[in-house]
């Protein structure tokens, strides 16, 4: 009697794995779901909707973009951890990942996720509304001194890799900067925008439909080390005699952990293919975003430094002990 129950239950246990491995190699059968943890309109939201299209194409699949905002981008990041591995649900990360991590707001670490890829890099800018007296980064700069607290900043939020570099450009310079949360680049937009504050630090992607004569806002600064492409006159701070700042934000997908070789398998080989797509490129050129792909190793090593640098900025910005 007891060899039949234990030969019925390792029958059963195969017949499962046999199904599970049938249901992987059949990936993917039905939509997938790609998680942006911050409000639409953002940099983020942004190139996740740019980049489901083209991975769209490889899956042939729907790609859903859903935003889930708060906490930091740590409602959607920890609905992505939490999330069945099956490979139906994917998730946009960064650099907001690894500082919703450290800070203690996901309670999981940066690396408790399967990465898939990291997609671009891009640039931050510092830019002010277009009505603004100001004509140079020096100008700021030498108001916030001159009457410390009265030049306000925004920031995509507490903790946002913007708001490091805010805080990083306060104290390598000097100035007295009030550095102003909003939740997400769309609404810090829209309070620039409005004059509700001086100036904001942003993604250049959120920047450049507003740049330029009568959009609204003036860029005075780029934070790459070289010259953007879509702001050619725009000097970078390494020019202005400025280090110490981070240069921008990166982006990629994941998947939570856990995900079946196959299943893996696949995302890997359609993210790596999407990268290449030609509408998925022109997005880039149009946004002034690099194409640094990174996987495998390469991915792990990279977000390692990440983790490390950012850690180092959250202590120095009084964020994490």
């Amino acid at each position: 009697m007891i060899r039949r129950r234990l030969a019925a239950v390792f029958a059963l246990v195969l017949a499962l794995g046999a199904a599970g491995l049938a249901a992987a190699q059949k990936y993917p059968s039905q939509p997938v779901t790609l998680i942006v943890p911050f409000n639409a309109g953002g940099g983020t939201d942004l190139v996740a909707r740019a980049f489901a299209e083209a991975l769209k194409k490889e899956l042939g699949q729907p790609v859903t973009v859903q935003n889930l905002p708060g906490a930091g981008s740590a409602v959607g990041t920890t609905k992505l951890h939490g999330a069945k591995p099956d490979g139906y649900t994917l998730g946009m990360v960064g650099g907001f990942l690894v500082t919703t991590s450290l800070r203690g707001a996901a309670k999981f670490p940066a690396t408790d996720l399967t990465h898939l890829g990291r997609l671009a890099l891009e640039t931050f800018v510092l830019a002010v509304p277009a009505a603004s007296p100001a004509r140079t980064l020096r100008e700021v700069l030498e108001a916030s001194r001159k009457a410390p607290g009265t030049i306000s900043v925004g920031t995509a939020g507490a903790g946002a890799l913007t708001h490091l570099a805010a805080e990083a450009l306060s104290q390598t310079t000097g100035a007295k900067l009030n550095v102003v949360h909003f939740a997400g680049g769309a609404k810090e937009i829209a309070a620039v925008l409005g004059g509700h504050v001086s100036g904001g630090v942003f993604s250049q992607v959120e920047v450049l439909p507003h740049a330029g004569p009568g959009g609204g806002l003036r860029v005075l600064a780029t934070f790459g080390e070289q010259r953007s492409e879509k702001l050619p006159e725009v000097p970078t701070l390494k020019e202005l005699g400025i280090t110490g700042v981070p240069a921008g934000p990166w982006q990629g997908i994941a998947a939570p952990r856990g995900l079946p070789e196959p299943v893996k398998a696949a995302l890997l080989a359609a993210v790596a293919r999407a990268s290449q797509d030609a509408e998925w490129r022109a997005f880039l050129a149009r946004s002034g975003l690099a194409s640094h792909v990174l996987a495998g190793p390469a991915l792990e090593a990279f977000l390692a430094a990440e983790i490390e640098s950012l850690g180092a900025l959250l202590k120095s910005a009084g964020l994490t002990q």
